[in-house]
């Protein structure tokens, strides 16, 4: 039987750690004056989209900069909508922003850290709707850099309702390696000047991966690994700078590979090697453990991958797509979910 991997309920208890990295904050301090626009409840009347209120106090601005987005945005913001729930909802739980309505995903790791008084927005990233937006009354918004280019190209005019921070997931960005995951995250927390929440969640993550090792690293140190996006026609096989490069190591395993993996064709939509079920044992007939991101978690394994060794042997791991990239958050929830995975495996026996 499959070990599904679940996000967990509750977020880690922050814990106190030496800054690890000191940026220069690129920001510029300003004061704009603003409204401090009235609580709404997200079942009030829509706001006119682009309309302003009287402003009533004085906030100091962020000059935002980063990976080529630039955006003039408050720093202590109030009223915080965000409008997806992988790398925008990360950042905005990181920044301990007051959200009063987000994008809600049912696997998300993130939904659980999410307060039960936030609404969730009815439409879907691919169709939002700017009445209900603007129905929250945001002095900000915050959106993956992804989104924000679709909603950019499709001149969604999001600026028109409130300043928007464009959060980049860091997959791309210079420096971003296994080596420094967090990259992205520091940085950007630095500019918001809230480098202390990186300092925080890295040291959360850190304190996931020593528990997790306690638990774990007895049956999985010297380990071998492989990480598949299985969806209809072919499986991928996941490699580069992503979660489990990190993760995996953390706890011991080496990561599978060998040379029917590295010489066949590339996915054309990320990192990775496709390959035809047909070649699953010959592929991953080495791996002790696999981990398997179904393209819809509700469907039934390949059939040709139930005859891989791991899986016959009941040490697979039915993951979890959301958790493929993120920040510290994700970090934290994927470590904490692979070893209670691990524990169910028939196998396995507690250290003693």
């Amino acid at each position: 039987m499959p070990v599904t991997l679940l996000s967990p309920t509750q977020a880690p208890a922050s814990a106190a750690r030496p800054r690890l990295r000191r940026h220069l904050a690129a920001w510029a301090s300003a004061t704009l004056a603003l409204g401090l626009l009235a609580g709404c409840a997200p079942a009030a009347e829509p706001a006119s989209v682009g309309s302003s209120t009287e402003p009533d106090t004085t906030t100091d601005t962020i000059a935002f900069s980063y990976e080529g987005y630039e955006a003039n945005i408050p720093a202590n913001p109030e009223r915080v909508v965000v409008l997806d729930s992988r790398s925008g909802l990360e950042m905005a739980l990181l920044a301990d922003y007051p959200i009063v309505a987000t994008a809600y995903g049912t696997d998300s790791p993130l939904s659980p850290l999410i307060d039960d008084d936030v609404a969730h927005l009815k439409n879907s990233a691919f169709d939002l709707n700017r009445e209900e937006i603007a129905s929250f009354q945001p002095d900000l918004i915050v959106v993956g850099v992804g989104w924000w280019n679709y909603y950019d190209g499709e001149d969604f005019k999001l600026n028109e309702i409130a300043p928007v921070l464009a959060v980049n997931d860091g997959i791309d960005v210079a420096g971003a390696t296994p080596e420094e995951p967090f990259a992205a995250m520091t940085d950007q927390l630095s500019l918001l000047g809230r480098e202390d929440k990186a300092d925080a969640a890295i040291a959360d993550y850190e304190t996931a991966v020593a528990e997790a090792r306690d638990r774990v690293a007895h049956y999985t140190e010297g380990k071998i690994a492989s990480v598949i996006h299985s969806p209809e026609d072919n499986f991928t096989v996941i490699s580069g700078d992503s979660v489990y490069q990190v993760v995996l190591p953390a706890l011991g395993m080496q990561i599978l590979d060998n040379k029917e993996i590295s010489s066949a064709p590339a996915n054309q939509n990320g990192d990775g090697h496709m390959l035809s079920y047909e070649s699953a044992v010959s592929a991953l007939g080495d791996a002790d453990l696999l981990f398997v991101f179904k393209a819809d978690a509700g469907t039934e394994l390949e059939p040709l991958l139930k005859r891989v060794p791991a899986v016959e042997r009941g040490d697979w791991i039915d993951g979890n797509l959301a958790e493929r990239f993120g920040f510290a958050l994700t970090y934290t929830s994927f470590v904490t979910g692979v070893a209670d995975a691990v524990e169910q495996f028939p196998d396995f026996t507690p250290a003693a």
